[in-house]
Formats: C-alpha cells, structure tokens, sequence
C-alpha cells in the first residue's frame, strides 16, 4: 500500500554525516543536461559541519552554458538546543565565455554574538565590495543549506502535512524568511509531477540565489526520509529544472 503518513520522516543530524548523493538534472525536454550533488560531513572541529551542493552542466549543455559550474557551501555550528547556526555560507559560479574563465562569487559570514553578518561579492577572486547587516534582534537568520538540514533533522519540530514553518534568513533582499510547508496528501496526490506517497515539501526562497523568477523550490522525500526528486521553479532561460537521486543510490 502506498505511503499515506502525516509528517515528514526526520533524519537524526549525526545519521546525516558522511551523505553523499548525486542527482542528475533535466531541462528544456532534455535528460541529464547536468549534474548535482550534495554532501553533509563533520569537520575535525567538534560540533561544526559542512555542507555542500553543486551543480555543473553536460554535454550539449555544457557547450550552451560555457562548462557552468556552481557551488554553495555552508559551514554551520550545533547549538546546545539542536538547532544548527551559519558561521558562513559561500556561493560562486565558473563559466567560460569566448574562451575565457570567469568567476564570480559571495560570502556571507553569520556573526551572531556581533549581531552582524558580513558580505563580501567576489568577481576572478578579487572583493569588489564588502557590507554589514544588522541583524534584527532576538533573530537567528540562516543560510538555504543549514535550513535545510535543520528541517531534516527536526530541529525545527515534527512537519506534519499542511504545517507551515517561516525560517530566518539572509539573502540579497536582506533579512528575510525561507516559507517551508508541507504539503497536505490531496495537495500531492494533486500534484503530477511527484509520487502520491512519500511526503512533498515546498520552500519559498530568495529568487536571485538559483536565478529564478518565483523562488519556488520543491522537495520529495521518499518514505525513509530520502531527498530523492526536487523541481526548482521558473529559472530564467531554462523553466522548470527538475532533479532526480541517481537510480544506483536508491
């Protein structure tokens, strides 16, 4: 029978260490134009993690698109609560264009005590400008990945289906928040493009962080728990791109 249950099935963060999960990417009624992946690993220094997501175009795309690459990385603390805190979160994109290698990229370093996060824009390796952001008070704001985990993990609390979280958060709009819900059985059993058991999750993010038009990101966990498929909304020039967990993980 298929899975109807309630909640989202949540990993234990220690269970998370050591992931490593490869996904290929379709777009433009194409297959496999491009290739994810996403890793989750302690660092040597105790209660700090890193996390890791990367996506890089192939074949044909790979001509289109200059060999683009992209990385975002987080590297993030385990609070005493169980909930895990940005210390830095970095994004670059390489690409090569008329035969040349550019580089662009963005640290955001997340300062708690200092209630400040500080930004600096990178382009061929060189800060072309650096900001401070107050933080709001009594806020907490986190990068896309160490929400992420968070919701995995259930620091957060249990998702039940048709349960809403709002996660603080810094992007280039400033401070804002990531709209996590979990959709209810009819709105995924509604939903064509993922399977009708497993738990579907929606998250709403900053648009420019995947260059889209709505920020829409979608999520499907398989019953285990398993980040196995995900479509991210409107990404401008290619639509809907949408990922699935390659077929030897499963």
């Amino acid at each position: 029978a298929a899975d109807v249950s309630h909640d989202l099935v949540l990993t234990p963060l220690q269970s998370l260490v050591g992931e490593a999960r490869t996904y290929g990417i379709d777009f433009l009624f194409f297959s496999r134009l491009a290739e994810g992946e996403l890793r989750f690993s302690a660092t040597e220094t105790p209660d700090i993690y890193r996390a890791e997501l990367v996506g890089r175009t192939l074949g044909i795309a790979s001509w289109l698109t200059g060999d683009r690459t992209q990385t975002y990385t987080s590297l993030m603390r385990l609070m005493a609560d169980g909930t895990l805190c940005s210390i830095e979160h970095t994004s670059h994109i390489s690409k090569k264009r008329w035969g040349k290698w550019t580089n662009r990229g963005k640290i955001r370093r997340f300062d708690y005590g200092a209630g400040t996060v500080y930004e600096e824009k990178l382009k061929e390796g060189v800060i072309t400008s650096k900001a401070e952001h107050k933080i709001p008070v009594e806020s907490k704001p986190v990068d896309m990945l160490t929400a992420f985990y968070n919701v995995r993990s259930g620091a957060y609390g249990p998702l039940k289906r048709g349960e809403r979280i709002f996660v603080p958060t810094f992007s280039g709009k400033g401070f804002a928040e990531i709209d996590v819900y979990v959709l209810t059985l009819e709105e995924q059993q509604a939903n064509s493009r993922f399977p009708a058991h497993g738990v579907l999750v929606r998250a709403i993010i900053d648009p420019e962080i995947f260059e889209t038009d709505s920020g829409n990101l979608y999520v499907w966990f398989d019953p285990q728990g398993v980040p196995e498929r995900g479509i991210i909304e409107d990404m401008i020039g290619l639509g809907d791109v949408y990922g699935s967990l390659d077929k030897e993980e499963l």
